[in-house]
């Protein structure tokens, strides 16, 4: 039995993050061959997942660097 979408988009981080069955893997494959939607939802996962774990690794800036960056901001509002 395939995968609903209500399924893939209930379990898509789990799914993406923790390896699953061999038959839960099929399944899932199964229904992305057939379905746009659940494609695009699990690619903006991935990216969205990538991004928030990326997020952590840039170090904060000084604040001379943020005051810099808002007057510049600022400038081009003018």
């Amino acid at each position: 039995m395939l995968l609903t979408c209500k399924q893939v988009s209930d379990t898509a981080s789990d799914l993406l993050e923790d390896p699953t069955t061999l038959t839960q893997r099929i399944k899932l494959r199964l229904h992305l061959m057939i379905c746009i939607h659940c494609r695009r939802y699990l690619k903006q996962l991935r990216l969205a997942i990538g991004v928030v774990s990326n997020s952590g690794s840039a170090p904060a800036p000084s604040k001379e660097e943020f005051e810099t960056l808002v007057s510049q901001l600022g400038d081009r509002d003018k």
